[in-house]
């Protein structure tokens, strides 16, 4: 049973050979990045690039049967630092909530949602009626909850963490998830972690991993530059996207901007959860939720 889940969402992801229509189009910003992207990029490859981001949060879309399908399919691990718990807080909010709250519909009857989320830290649960999920790093008989670039990619020890995580758990999807660092990381730093995060795809064929861009708190020409150049890198090279960053600016149809610069909104500025808003964590949840029913075979429409 430990690589089933891997093959079938393999047959899944690769054979449809699916569009996304997901995608961060005709605002611009994408130009302003000084690194373009491109490299060799030949892990696992899609037709297309999959972008999630703030067009991809109406869960109400996506029908019971692909929400059913991820949990059947995919154990998720994740790493990542403060920031990143926005995700887990959100789905955790998601599975508490009732259906009609969740899916933003008041007139239907109440009742238990159906976005379920079992997570454990260094540990993936056993469960087909839960989105399962591994929060943190395991390896020789130690639990790290607080994953810096360097405990996942960008040192020797970190890949090598990651692969003992990704030999010895049953999981099908991996991703790590930034703080802060695209604030004042250089273009050379964000291309390696592109580079380290394509050769574990080379090296782990049957495991999916998703790309992020990071946060959008701060008002740093770097940090959009930055994040461009992972945009421009999965455009390029047909790579799985979450564009946390995207998710961070919009805010009911409308995108914030400060001097030019994409921002988060101030709808999200507090720090009930992971440095923002139970309504951002939230809304970063939904949009994990489209993504995973993508993974999982749904169409979209």
């Amino acid at each position: 049973m430990k690589h089933m889940k891997r093959m079938i969402l393999l047959i899944f992801i690769v054979f449809p050979l699916f569009l996304f229509n997901c995608k961060t189009t005709g605002n611009g910003d994408n130009n302003n990045g000084d690194g373009n992207g491109n490299g060799n990029g030949n892990g696992n490859q899609e037709t297309e690039a999959i972008i999630i981001d703030h067009t991809c949060t109406d869960i109400s879309k996506i029908p019971a049967e692909w929400i059913n399908k991820v949990k059947q399919l995919l154990n998720i691990h994740y790493a990542h630092t403060s920031h990143g718990e926005q995700i887990t807080v959100g789905l955790e909010r998601l599975s508490q909530a009732n259906a009609a709250y969740t899916m933003g519909i008041e007139s239907l009857p109440r009742a238990a949602s159906i976005y379920t989320f079992w997570y454990e830290n260094c540990n993936i649960p056993s469960s087909t009626n839960h989105l399962t999920m591994m929060d943190g790093q395991y390896y020789d008989n130690y639990c790290e909850t607080y994953v810096t670039p360097d405990l996942y990619w960008e040192s020797s020890y970190g890949m090598n963490v990651t692969r003992s995580v990704l030999n010895s758990f049953d999981v099908n999807v991996s991703l790590w998830a930034w703080c802060s660092q695209q604030d004042y990381y250089s273009q050379a730093e964000t291309q390696k972690y592109l580079d380290k995060i394509s050769q574990l795809e080379k090296e782990y064929p049957d495991i999916t991993f998703i790309y992020m861009t990071g946060n959008a708190q701060s008002e740093e020409q770097n940090r959009l530059n930055r994040n461009n150049q992972v945009r421009n890198y999965c455009e390029n090279n047909k790579k799985i996207l979450f564009d946390f960053a995207d998710l961070d600016c919009w805010c009911n149809g409308q995108q914030h901007k400060v001097n030019g610069i994409p921002m988060e909104h101030p709808h999200y500025n507090g720090d009930q959860a992971g440095h923002t808003t139970f309504g951002s964590c939230e809304n970063k949840a939904r949009a994990f939720w489209w993504l995973l029913a993508r993974m999982a075979g749904w169409d979209g429409n």
